[in-house]
C-alpha cells in the first residue's frame, strides 16, 4: 500500500506539470493571434484610408515624367492633338496677395514661349487670390503683350469660364496633376517651385519639339545681350 501512494505522489506532479505547460501555450498563442488580429485590422483600415484619399475617380489615369494626367474624356494623345488645334488660348495663373513669384512667372512665360511659337492668340490672365485661395481680382493684358488692365472678380470669372476659348488654368493644389475636360487644361502643382517643371511636363506633351523652341529662344536671347 504504502508503495502504490508514492507511486501515486510521483505521477500526480508530473501530469500537474503537463497540464500548465499545455495552458501557458494556449494562452500564449491566444495572445499572438490577438496580435496578429490586430495587425491585419490596422492594415485593412490603412488601406481603405489610403484606397479613399489617394484614388482616383477618373475613367482615364496616365502618369508621364512623374506627372499624373486624368480625364474622364480623354487620354492624353488625344486631348492634345484636338487643344492645340484651337487658335485662341487663355492662360491663367494665380498669385496671393498680388505678390509676384518668379516660378509663376516662368511657368507663364513657358506657355507663352509655347503658344507664340505655334501663332496662336493668347490672352493672359493673372489671379489674385487670398491665403485660403479666394478670388479679388484679375490683370489681364487682353491678348496684348504691351497692354495690361485690372478687371473685377465677375468680369475675371467670365473670362475664365469661356468655352470659346481653349483654357490652360495653373493653380497649386496638394499634389502634382493635370487635368483633361472639354477645351480646357487645369495643371496643378504641389509647391510653387514645382510650378514650372510641371508646366514643362505638360507643354512637352503638347509640342513634342519644345525643346528646341527654347533653344532658339535662348539662342536669340544670347545674340541681343
Amino acid at each position: 500500500m504504502s508503495k502504490k501512494v508514492v507511486d501515486a505522489e510521483v505521477v500526480l506532479p508530473k501530469t500537474n506539470s503537463i497540464v500548465k505547460q499545455k495552458k501557458a501555450k494556449s494562452v500564449q498563442k491566444n495572445k499572438l493571434l490577438l496580435i496578429l488580429g490586430g495587425v491585419v485590422l490596422v492594415l485593412i483600415v490603412f488601406f481603405l484610408v489610403y484606397s479613399i484619399l489617394f484614388s482616383t475617380n477618373y475613367k482615364y489615369s496616365f502618369n508621364i515624367s512623374g506627372v499624373d494626367f486624368v480625364s474622364n474624356d480623354f487620354t492624353p494623345s488625344v486631348f492634345f492633338k484636338e487643344f492645340k488645334d484651337n487658335n485662341s488660348f487663355l492662360v491663367s495663373v494665380d498669385v496671393v496677395d498680388n505678390s509676384s513669384n518668379a516660378w509663376v512667372v516662368n511657368s507663364m512665360n513657358l506657355w507663352l514661349v509655347a503658344l507664340n511659337a505655334d501663332r496662336k492668340e493668347t490672352i493672359l490672365v493673372v489671379r489674385n487670390v487670398d491665403s485660403k485661395g479666394v478670388l479679388s481680382d484679375c490683370l489681364t493684358n487682353d491678348s496684348n503683350v504691351l497692354d495690361s488692365r485690372v478687371v473685377s472678380k465677375s468680369e475675371c470669372e467670365f473670362l475664365l469660364s469661356d468655352g470659346n476659348r481653349a483654357r490652360v488654368i495653373v493653380s497649386l493644389s496638394n499634389k502634382d496633376f493635370v487635368l483633361l475636360e472639354e477645351n480646357k487644361l487645369s495643371v496643378f502643382a504641389s509647391s510653387i517651385q514645382t510650378i514650372s517643371g510641371v508646366n514643362y511636363v505638360v507643354i512637352k506633351e503638347m509640342y513634342s519639339d519644345f525643346d528646341d523652341v527654347l533653344a532658339l529662344i535662348n539662342q536669340k536671347i544670347g545674340s541681343v545681350s
